[in-house]
């Protein structure tokens, strides 16, 4: 049995995800837990106490769920710091059967592997694009298949060393080691769905402050990059414009979440509580989804100028799929996406695929991932689990006291959290 841990590290919260893999290669998770965290901002780690602090205490939420003891963690890394570098490696295919092995695979990758950084680049690994055996028949997955030599087309991946070094670090301050980093753009390639594959995707992941997309053709990578806008700018919107507090501006966007004006067929009045005339006044469902609407049009504008500037043109790619929390639930995406992008929504149900709910797709396409290469050479996580201690034996005339002790101990960690 090996175990896979795996840390989300988002721009509003952590979460963090823990699998057992089985003999056979079957994935089951085993625990989950999330905290909220704005100890990074713009792809920024600004806080790194409040880092460290957020990670010790999801890892505790951990240990008290199941008694495991999660040491070392595979983490996500934010799509502006991950660069691509186009490979190609091949080994021969030695031994008496003549057929591939999870050896030569293990080995094909390290030497894909092999490439010359600058000294600002983290080497995170290969995501192997196509395999070709006796450089004529490609093959998917060809693990057991006759061969002479096996080559690997692949995708090498980079990471800015700064920001890499101060992940380590905040998580090492919690007590807990890195594994390896793990993109969102390699994540969700494991999630998309299997038919339509020879088609190309645009992916929008929107998290609280910022926003990674993704470019597929034939389920490879084609490009991926960020932008320092989220769904937290949708309720700054709604707050400056219609002048009231940001929890009541959150509140209108997830009770309106439309995206589109045309939409609205019931405009009724809804109260709001005015901070310039300090009294409550009325306004209509329109003047809110107007607001979030041009915030959501400019994030599609911003993403599409990105792709315009690298010639890829947005009409002429087939579907866009949205995934995050700072954009799921919104209705009338399909008709922004047609007007601003030129192309069609594919609303895609990633629990489907994960069994799990939308705010971990993320980590569970990373489980994913990880579980596909643990028999090519990536490492498990170090998890261990706690052994059922005897119960002390107490001294006559002292157990309640003792006993009082321990809760009010108990009870001030629990404050702490």
């Amino acid at each position: 049995m090996k175990y896979i841990a795996v840390l989300d590290l988002g721009t509003t919260g952590i979460r963090v995800l823990v699998a057992k893999i089985t003999e056979s290669g079957a994935t089951h998770i085993i625990a989950k837990a999330s905290v909220a965290c704005r100890g990074i901002r713009k792809f920024r780690i600004e806080n790194s106490a409040e880092v460290s602090e957020s990670v010790r205490k999801v890892i505790r939420r951990i240990r008290e769920q199941t008694d495991i003891i999660v040491n070392s963690v595979y983490v996500s890394l934010f799509g502006s710091y991950v660069g691509y570098i186009k490979n190609t490696a091949s080994v021969d295919v030695d031994g008496e059967d003549g057929v591939v092995t999870s050896l030569h695979i293990a080995t094909l990758l390290d030497k894909v592997e092999s490439v010359e950084l600058y000294e600002n680049e983290f080497l995170v690994g290969a995501v192997p694009m196509r395999y070709v055996i006796d450089n004529s028949i490609p093959a998917a997955s060809p693990f057991g298949m006759p061969a002479h030599t096996l080559r690997v087309d692949a995708q090498v991946l980079t990471a800015d060393l700064d920001f890499v070094q101060d992940v380590t670090e905040a998580l090492k301050v919690a007590g807990v080691e890195v594994d390896g980093f793990i993109p969102l753009s390699v994540a969700m390639r494991g999630l998309l769905p299997e038919n339509d594959t020879d088609k190309s995707t645009l992916l929008i992941d929107m998290g609280g402050s910022e926003t990674e997309f993704c470019v597929y053709f034939k389920k490879s990578i084609y490009y991926a990059s960020a932008i320092p806008v989220g769904g937290d700018n949708i309720t700054n919107d709604v707050a400056q414009v219609l002048n009231v507090r940001k929890e009541e501006a959150e509140g209108l966007k997830r009770d309106y979440c439309i995206a589109d004006t045309s939409l609205v067929t019931n405009n009724v009045d809804v109260a709001i509580f005015s901070l310039s005339s300090n009294q409550q006044e009325l306004i209509k469902v329109h003047d809110i989804v107007e607001v979030m609407q041009a915030r959501i049009e400019d994030v599609l504008t911003l993403i599409r100028n990105k792709l315009d500037a690298e010639d890829i043109q947005t009409d002429l790619i087939d579907r866009v799929i949205f995934t995050g929390d700072g954009i799921m639930g919104f209705s009338g995406l399909d008709e922004v996406c047609r007007r601003v992008l030129g192309t069609k929504q594919a609303n895609v149900d990633f629990s489907r695929y994960t069994g799990m709910k939308s705010a971990y797709t993320y980590a569970s396409g990373m489980v994913m991932h990880v579980a596909a290469m643990l028999p090519y050479g990536m490492k498990q996580s170090a998890i261990e689990k706690i052994q059922a201690q005897p119960e002390p034996t107490k001294e006559k005339g002292k157990g309640v006291f003792a006993s009082i002790q321990d809760k009010f101990k108990d009870l001030v960690d629990r404050l702490r959290d």
